[in-house]
């Protein structure tokens, strides 16, 4: 029994697991022939472009922002910085070739209830070393709301 547990170790420590992604699985499965795994792939592909795309246009926005920060009794005010952040979103992806048009008609009501669940809730909200709010992650949330809530509530 030793010996066996042992041995067992031993292959484990010799042979690492690998990494196995979803984007991996979904190819080889686009590669034995699956069309629905193929435009899976492909619209993964795509969103993990447009992730890191989001990535880098919170943190530039937050660089640009820290000289205006826009602060209501030392809270962030996040129902003025959501419409700020959702036209930058959409100008910045529109740079990227999205045609996609940001539905203007909902962004107060959006924006006051952004604002309302975060702040008048006492939840927290992002914050730096300094104990400033970390414009780049609210940049992230507020995009993130937009999509997956506005639009879809209200």
């Amino acid at each position: 029994m030793k010996i066996e547990l042992l041995t067992a170790l031993v292959l484990i420590a010799a042979n690492p697991p690998h990494n196995f992604s979803v984007k991996d699985f979904l190819d080889r499965e686009c590669s034995n022939g699956k069309q629905e795994a193929c435009e899976r792939s492909r619209q993964l592909s795509e969103d993990l472009v447009k992730e890191k795309r989001l990535k880098i246009r919170s943190e530039e926005f937050e660089k640009n922002i820290n000289g205006h920060i826009m602060l209501t009794d030392k809270k962030p005010d996040l129902q003025a910085m959501y419409p700020i952040v959702m036209r930058d979103y959409f100008a910045s992806e529109e740079q990227a070739g999205s045609h996609e048009v940001i539905a203007e008609d909902r962004l107060p009501e959006c924006a006051r209830h952004y604002h309302n669940h975060w702040l008048n809730k006492k939840l927290w909200w992002p914050t730096n070393e300094d104990g400033k709010p970390d414009w780049a992650s609210i940049y992230i949330y507020i995009v993130d709301h937009y999509y997956g809530y506005c639009l879809k509530q209200i």
